[in-house]
């Protein structure tokens, strides 16, 4: 008898998954950021990373005036 297998499947409503990948994104760029700020030495974005291309997004948002605060609702949905 020949057997099948059927790959799980998981029903997630879309609120609940952007709350999830939100979380994860905090992660990662808390960690991140944590590990720059407790080095005692000068440190050195590559250029090629996540974290430096969204700081130099923020740098041209900020000269063009399209720098504004939000709300940590607007942010996390909190």
């Amino acid at each position: 008898m020949a057997r099948t297998t059927v790959p799980d499947m998981i029903v997630i409503k879309k609120r609940e998954l952007k709350a999830m990948l939100r979380q994860v994104v905090r992660e990662i760029v808390h960690d991140e950021l944590a590990k720059f700020a407790t080095e005692t030495e000068d440190w050195q974005l590559n250029p090629e990373s996540s974290l430096y291309q969204a700081l130099v997004e923020i740098r041209h948002d900020q000269q063009a005036g399209n720098i504004r605060l939000l709300s940590d609702k607007e942010v996390w949905g909190e």
